[in-house]
C-alpha cells in the first residue's frame, strides 16, 4: 500500500505516467540505461563534476562515460557536451547539482538537435522546477534519490525511476524484483533484488506529504544566508531566470580560501561539506582520462556547502553567518 501510494505521489509531482521505486538512485540510473539499450561500445556524456553514482552505472551497463565540463553553476555545459559527441555516443545524463535545475528547455533543444537519449539525474532536485517543468519530467527516464542526505530521505537508501513509456516501466518493475514477470509470475530474464522496502516507502511517503514545507524552510534559510553574506569576498549562486522552485538541497558558496574557511568553521563547531572534492574524470575506475575541465576544477577547489537543514533556528543561522563574516574580517587585517 505505502509503495503504491508513494509511486502515485511521485507520478503527480513529476507529471510522469509511471514511477517505479527501487533500492537506490544508482540502480535507477542503471535500469534506465539498460532499458534504453545502452551497453558495450556505447558512450554516454556525463558532467565532470557530480557524485560518483552519476557515472558508475554507465560502466556497470558496459558503456563508457565521456565527461564534459560544466557551467559556473555546476550543471553540465551543453556546448561542451556537443563537442564530445562521436559515432558511439548514445546518451547524456544531465545532473541538477545542488538541486538547482539545468534548464529543461535547453536540454530538450539539445536532444532534438542531437538525437541523444536523455536520462535525467534528478537525485538532488526532487521538488525543484524550472519554466513550469518539474524535476523528473525531462527525457527518456528520470531518476530520484531517497538517500538520507537528500531533502526527502529514507532510513537507508532508496530511489525511483520516472518514465512515460509503458514497456520501459514494465521492464524495470521486473528487473527490480529478480526478473519476475509482473503478469505471469515467471522469471524470463536475470533481474536484481532492488525493491524499496515497505518501511522505507512509508518513511519517504510521510516526508513527501510535507515536501512543500520542507522546501519552504530550506528557502528561508537560504534567504537569510544570502542577506547576511552578501558583500563578502565570496561567490553565491543566484536563482536563475525561469526558476519556479529551487529546493536548496545544498547551499554552496565559493571562495579560493575554501579549505581555510572550512577549518575555521569546524573550530566553531559548524559542520560544512565539499560537493565535490574530486572530478569524476580523475577517478581511476574511469581510466583517469587526461582531458581538462577548468570550470569543474575551479568549482571543486572552491565550493563549500553550509548547513541548510530545516531545523536550523534563526539563532543558529546567525551564528553561521557571523562566523563566516569573522573569518573574512580576519583575512583583511
Amino acid at each position: 500500500k505505502e509503495t503504491s501510494e508513494l509511486e502515485n505521489l511521485l507520478k503527480e509531482v513529476s507529471r510522469r505516467k509511471h514511477a517505479i521505486t527501487v533500492n537506490s538512485c544508482t540502480d535507477a540510473l542503471y535500469f534506465s540505461l539498460r532499458a534504453a539499450g545502452i551497453g558495450v561500445h556505447d558512450e554516454v556524456i556525463v558532467p565532470a563534476l557530480s557524485f560518483i553514482a552519476t557515472a558508475s552505472p554507465v560502466v556497470r551497463a558496459g558503456a563508457k562515460p565521456v565527461f564534459a565540463d560544466v557551467l559556473p553553476d555546476g550543471n553540465i555545459d551543453l556546448n561542451e557536451a556537443r563537442k564530445k559527441i562521436t559515432s558511439r555516443t548514445k546518451g547524456i545524463i544531465p545532473v541538477h547539482l545542488y538541486g538547482r535545475m539545468s534548464n529543461p528547455d535547453e536540454i530538450t533543444r539539445f536532444v532534438n538537435d542531437t538525437g541523444l537519449i536523455v536520462i535525467e539525474d534528478a537525485a538532488q532536485a526532487l521538488g525543484s522546477s524550472c519554466n513550469g517543468i518539474p524535476a523528473g519530467k525531462t527525457g527518456f527516464c528520470s531518476c530520484f534519490s531517497f538517500d538520507p542526505s537528500k531533502i526527502i530521505g529514507a532510513f537507508g537508501t532508496g530511489g525511483a525511476v520516472l518514465t512515460d513509456d509503458d514497456i520501459v516501466a514494465e521492464k524495470i518493475r521486473s528487473w527490480r524484483a529478480q526478473g519476475k514477470d509482473t503478469t505471469t509470475g515467471t522469471f524470463s530474464e536475470p533481474g536484481y533484488n532492488s525493491r524499496l522496502s515497505t518501511l522505507q516507502a512509508a518513511l519517504v511517503l510521510m516526508q513527501m506529504k510535507e515536501m512543500k514545507h520542507i522546501i519552504a524552510e530550506r528557502n528561508r534559510i537560504a534567504s537569510e544566508y544570502n542577506r547576511h553574506l552578501n558583500g563578502l569576498p565570496l561567490n553565491i549562486l543566484q536563482t536563475p531566470a525561469g526558476t519556479d522552485c529551487w529546493n536548496y538541497h545544498k547551499y554552496p558558496l565559493f571562495t579560493p580560501l575554501r579549505n581555510e574557511l572550512k577549518k575555521f568553521l569546524a573550530e566553531k563547531e559548524i559542520e560544512t561539506q565539499i560537493h565535490y572534492p574530486y572530478l569524476l574524470s580523475g577517478q581511476p575506475v574511469f581510466g583517469s582520462p587526461q582531458d581538462v575541465f577548468p570550470v569543474a576544477a575551479n568549482i571543486s577547489q572552491q565550493t563549500l556547502s553550509l548547513p541548510v537543514y530545516p531545523e536550523l533556528s534563526s539563532g543558529e543561522i546567525g551564528y553561521v553567518c557571523n562566523s563566516v563574516q569573522e573569518f573574512f574580517k580576519k583575512q583583511s587585517i
